[in-house]
């Protein structure tokens, strides 16, 4: 009886495997999606299907057509294809620049709504169509889709972008006082960068941030625990200390700085305008300076942290002049001005109105732990 139910059991996962091996050669599991602005009020939208064949193993597939709604253009695409496409691995969605520019929430819900989903997805603008950045026949990418993925996955680790998960941009959308910001993507020959950052207000972009600029939100906006930074300190304040057979007549000294821990407080000091003190602690080593410079004495030590500071006041305080410029805020001031009033109910259309007066004075305190390069 023993051995009949071995033989049983064994012949069911038999079948069960049979069974899944041949629905996974049926299917094909979009992995990266492209919207954009099509004919008339029509969208346009690419698909990148990965799919298993039996004689040319796993390959990718790009999969384009134009429609008024998302749902229409996924049955479209499903009737040119002959997997079923499936949603259950996308990992990243891209919307061209000028999409995103008249609103992006009624597409990104198109995504929540559908229960097969993950809310970790990769969001990002392209500045070009994304069809033409996600066709493009790269020679080194077999998967455009994947390779998007690793990337901004590898960017995000290593503290270069910001986060741009579909949950994080919901949170800051459907938040009264903060706004999302996305990666912006361009294809540079046969690879695909990220150069910049969109500011949106509300689910509308409205301006750019460079990712050296954008470092300094990120700074602001997260609790930092790595990035590097490249700064031009002025020459003449070091010139004391430079060493006699410094021949290098530039007017500014080139320095790479990671930080390596920060510590920010945001504290509102007057609610009519509405007026905010930012304070923040930032520990920093300095990698590489381009200029030979005694860096064992204390006044040395001193006079960099000085340098270094003033710039990265000034960096911050241009970062912030432009969101109040443009009147988008993504690091959060809205809520702790909301925090701050008792039954609050302002809207984001307020906070936005409320913008135009917003002032934020600076206040950084950095520490030199040591040195890396000398040039």
């Amino acid at each position: 009886m023993r051995r009949l139910c071995l033989m049983v059991l064994a012949a069911v996962l038999v079948l069960t495997g049979c069974v899944e091996r041949r629905v996974f050669e049926r299917i094909g599991l979009v992995v990266a999606l492209g919207y954009d602005k099509g004919p008339g009020s029509r969208l346009s939208g690419t698909s990148v299907m990965y799919t298993l064949d039996k004689e040319s193993g796993h390959r990718a597939t790009i999969l384009s057509n134009q429609a008024y709604t998302t749902k229409k253009l996924r049955e479209d695409q499903n009737r040119k294809s002959s997997k079923k496409l499936m949603l259950g691995q996308l990992r990243v969605v891209l919307y061209e620049e000028a999409i995103a520019r008249d609103g992006l929430i009624d597409l990104v819900d198109s995504l929540i709504r559908d229960p097969s989903i993950g809310t970790k997805i990769y969001l990002g603008v392209s500045t070009e169509k994304t069809a033409d950045l996600l066709q493009y026949p790269y020679k080194s990418i077999s998967n455009i889709g994947t390779y998007l993925y690793d990337t901004i996955k590898q960017n995000v680790l290593e503290g270069q972008i910001i986060s741009p998960t579909l949950h994080e941009f919901l949170r800051d959308y459907y938040s009264a006082g903060k706004d999302p910001i996305l990666p912006v993507f361009i294809r540079k020959g046969e690879t695909i960068a990220s150069e910049q950052t969109a500011l949106f207000q509300s689910d509308k972009v409205v301006g750019m941030l460079s990712n050296s600029d954008a470092a300094y939100l990120k700074l602001i906006r997260n609790r930092f625990k790595a990035g590097t930074f490249e700064l031009k300190l002025d020459k003449k304040k070091l010139e004391p200390y430079l060493s006699e057979n410094n021949e290098d007549r530039r007017e500014h000294i080139h320095t790479v700085v990671r930080i390596v821990h920060s510590k920010k407080k945001i504290r509102i000091t007057d609610r009519g305008k509405p007026a905010y003190d930012l304070n923040m602690k930032l520990k920093f080593i300095l990698e590489e300076i381009s200029a030979g410079i005694n860096l064992t004495e204390p006044e040395v030590i001193r006079t960099i942290e000085k340098l270094v500071t003033e710039e990265f006041t000034k960096k911050t305080e241009s970062v912030l002049a432009k969101m109040i410029e443009l009147k988008t805020d993504p690091v959060g001031f809205g809520e702790i001005y909301r925090q701050s009033l008792r039954g609050s109910t302002l809207t984001k259309s307020d906070w936005h109105d409320k913008m135009s007066s917003m002032s934020v004075d600076v206040h950084l305190n950095m520490e030199l732990l040591r040195t890396g390069v000398v040039e």
